[in-house]
C-alpha cells in the first residue's frame, strides 16, 4: 500500500466510526458512542500525521503530538485540543471504569464536534 492509500484508509476509518456513533447514540449505547466518537478522531488525525509521513505507536503520544505539533503552532484552534482530551479522558472512562453516565444531549454534540474535527483533519490533508 501507498501512503496516499494507508491516509485514505485511516479517513475512511474515521468516517465509519462516526457512523457507528450516531449508531449507538441511537440505541442509547452512550459508552460506545464516546468510544467511536473518540477513535474517528484519533483515526482522522493518525492520518495527518500519515501524510506526514509521520506514526506513532501509543495514544498518548498521538495526543501529545495533535498539542505540540498542532495546537500550539496554531495550525488549527485550541478548541480541537479541548475536544480531543475530553473525548481521550471519556473514552478511558467508558471503557474501564463502573458506572460511567452520560446524557444523551451531550453526546449529541460530541458526536457532531467530532464530525467538524474530522473535517477539519481532512481539510489538512493534501491528498
Amino acid at each position: 500500500m501507498s501512503q496516499e492509500e494507508f491516509v485514505e484508509y485511516w479517513l475512511q476509518k474515521a468516517t465509519q466510526d462516526l457512523e457507528s456513533a450516531r449508531d449507538n447514540l441511537k440505541a442509547v449505547r452512550l459508552q460506545n458512542a464516546v468510544r467511536d466518537a473518540y477513535f474517528a478522531c484519533f483515526h482522522a488525525f493518525s492520518a495527518v500525521l500519515l501524510e506526514e509521513g509521520r506514526s506513532f505507536r501509543r495514544h498518548k503520544e498521538v495526543r501529545s503530538a495533535l498539542h505540540r505539533d498542532y495546537i500550539k503552532t496554531k495550525k488549527i484552534g485550541v478548541e480541537w485540543g479541548k475536544h480531543y482530551d475530553w473525548l481521550f479522558d471519556n473514552r478511558q472512562k467508558a471503557d474501564y471504569r463502573p458506572l460511567v453516565q452520560f446524557e444523551p444531549e451531550q453526546i449529541e454534540e460530541i458526536i457532531k464536534r467530532s464530525e467538524d474535527f474530522v473535517l477539519e483533519m481532512k481539510n489538512l490533508i493534501k491528498l
